[in-house]
């Protein structure tokens, strides 16, 4: 399909060292002449503490299991958290709109579905950031974390995560279209806090976090079965996801042997996708949102996986809320 080789197309020039033709070089030129206020961070001051969880380049990075974690964590604190979500893919974001658990992924998009699945903190979509951080507040939240938004300069922000997959990096560096990235590298000295998920290099000062494989689920059941289990299995590893390769990896490093079955991110599914896999079909907990809804009748294996906090972490989002009041 046309997106899957599109993505195919950038991610060989983005992360393989391919040279970039000479039209994106050209059009990254014009991108760096934008005027400068879109790389810069925002000074507006929020009405209440507002997180900021993001990346540099373009695709996922590891952020919704990361606002998971930070959302697990206020809410444990007694912080009255909601997280706030553009709804990527979703078709019910024109104005702001607080998901429900039984919402159809199509609608409200894969992600904030996961979250809202996967803590007690209500989530909201729109379109426009502002709106919905208005919309959530007004619904009571006093910590507002945003999933992705770190270049949405409408946005009010109080901390900035920016975070960095250890294993693609910033890639060869570049803006839009030459390269992956949607703000210069530069851009790192202006957040609060950069992180990166797993092995490879970052920059100086970043805190290193992993995501942690939990155990597998059957589709539609909470019985969690233990990944010990699964070692020296085959399975067909069914993915929807930014960087497949990394889903894959991990079911490797479980001692399973892997089939892998790439679709483009935040792919559609349909019950046609699942057709013809012979064997045990595992899937990430993103793509289980929107596979649920299909009456698959074969079964399908979840892997679940979590981001465990660093203490580094913990602290410089803790003393940030401290401050807020403090000064509030």
């Amino acid at each position: 399909m046309l997106r899957g080789r599109l993505e195919q197309h950038f991610n060989r020039i983005w992360y393989q060292q391919a040279r970039p033709p000479l039209l994106y070089r050209l059009l990254s030129r014009i991108h760096a002449r934008l005027p400068q206020a879109r790389f810069r961070r925002p000074t507006a001051r929020p009405p209440v503490p507002v997180i900021v969880v993001g990346n540099l380049t373009v695709g996922g990075g590891g952020k919704t299991p990361l606002v998971i974690a930070l959302a697990r964590h206020l809410l444990a604190g007694g912080h009255r958290v909601a997280v706030i979500s553009r709804g990527y893919g979703g078709t019910a974001n024109a104005s702001p709109k607080r998901v429900q658990r039984g919402d159809r992924p199509a609608r409200v998009g894969d992600e904030p579905l996961l979250v809202a699945d996967q803590t007690d903190a209500p989530v909201w979509i729109g379109r426009q950031r502002a709106q919905v951080l208005e919309a959530a507040v007004s619904a009571g939240a006093n910590v507002i974390i945003s999933d992705d938004g770190l270049q949405h300069t409408a946005l009010a922000r109080s901390f900035e995560i920016c975070l960095i997959d250890g294993g693609r990096g910033l890639g060869n560096g570049e803006l839009l279209p030459a390269g992956p990235l949607r703000q210069p590298a530069s851009r790192l000295d202006q957040v609060d806090l950069v992180l990166v998920k797993g092995e490879g290099q970052g920059p100086a000062g970043a805190v290193r976090v992993d995501l942690v494989p939990e155990c597998l689920t059957v589709l539609g059941n909470e019985e969690r079965l233990t990944l010990d289990d699964w070692r020296g299995r085959r399975v067909n590893a069914v993915c929807g996801i930014a960087n497949p390769d990394g889903f894959f990896r991990t079911l490797k490093a479980l001692d399973m042997t892997v089939e892998p079955h790439a679709f483009p991110d935040h792919h559609r599914f349909k019950k046609t996708d699942m057709e013809g896999l012979d064997g045990s079909v595992v899937v990430t907990a993103k793509d289980a949102v929107k596979l649920r809804g299909l009456g698959l009748e074969q079964t399908v294996y979840v892997l679940h996986v979590a981001l465990d906090l660093p203490e580094a972490v913990i602290t410089a989002v803790d003393r940030h809320l401290s401050e807020w009041n403090a000064s509030a």
